[in-house]
């Protein structure tokens, strides 16, 4: 007489599949994600490379690391960033200062970035730890100043907020004013005496300012060049602590560091 399982056997053997699907799925998806971690720190090591060899043609690094938006035509697209995406230049196409030294544009995408569409472009604002935090990004700091849009494709030169549809700048040249010099200060236990900012007026370099500025001739190499904070994860839309960002600095090193701190004071953060 033929003899199939029975009803305790077949339980037993669902809550085995069971309990090693819940070994094994949290491993894989950690795997996952440690893949496109190391993806994004290639990506920004490559990035580094690229700078410094504009760095060395031009003398000064370049106003944005991927682009600033821009139409068919190649005009800026400037104030309102909701616009026809057809009437969109493509992230392909569009003037890139690091293009020529870089072999294709997923160098400037982090695999954790939801956002494919090299047309899809928002407006962003400057970050927490940034002189000018929540104001809109310009292409210019003065009595020109001229809102720029950013394409959503770029995960290096703007970050998302949170979980929200909002952006910020993280690849800035000048970034200090005398508040945040004083926190520099007191974070290097008084070792440094920085004071007037770049930011206070009038606004431009000052003799008393942090050297860890991109803009600046020959900046210390310990400043932050730009972060990803695609990796993060949130407790609402506050990033929780776990080193989650990866951080490009003038040194050359990509460096994990804890997401909160670096939405608090990105720019402070060191090697």
């Amino acid at each position: 007489m033929k003899r199939g399982f029975t009803l305790v056997e077949l339980l037993t053997v669902i809550a085995i599949i069971a309990i090693l699907a819940a070994i094994i799925f949290p491993v894989a998806g950690t795997v996952r994600e440690n893949a496109r971690k190391s993806r994004c720190s290639s990506n920004l090591n490559q990035i580094y490379v690229a700078l410094q060899a504009y760095k060395d043609d031009y003398r000064a690094y370049p106003p944005v690391l991927g682009a600033y938006a821009r139409d068919i035509n190649g005009n800026l697209i400037t104030g309102n960033c909701a616009v026809d995406l057809n009437r969109v230049m493509s992230f392909a196409l569009a003037p890139k200062p690091l293009g020529s030294y870089l072999r294709n544009d997923e160098i400037f995408r982090c695999p954790n970035n939801p956002f494919d569409d090299k047309r899809a472009i928002v407006p962003a604002v400057y970050p927490q730890g940034h002189a000018l935090a929540g104001n809109r990004v310009v292409a210019r700091v003065g009595a020109d100043e001229v809102p720029v849009c950013f394409y959503r494709y770029d995960s290096y030169s703007i970050g998302r907020i949170g979980r929200t549809n909002n952006y910020e700048l993280h690849y800035a040249l000048f970034w200090s004013n005398a508040n945040l010099n004083a926190e520099e200060n007191r974070r290097n236990q008084g070792a440094t005496q920085y004071q007037q900012g770049y930011y206070d007026a009038p606004v431009g370099p000052k003799a008393t300012d942090n050297p860890r500025q991109l803009g600046y001739r020959n900046p210390d190499t310990t400043a932050v060049v730009t972060w990803c904070s695609y990796h993060r994860d949130y407790s609402g839309n506050v990033p929780t602590r776990a080193k989650n960002d990866i951080v490009l600095f003038l040194t050359g090193n990509v460096k994990y560091v804890d997401s909160y701190e670096m939405s608090q004071f990105p720019y402070s953060m060191r090697p």
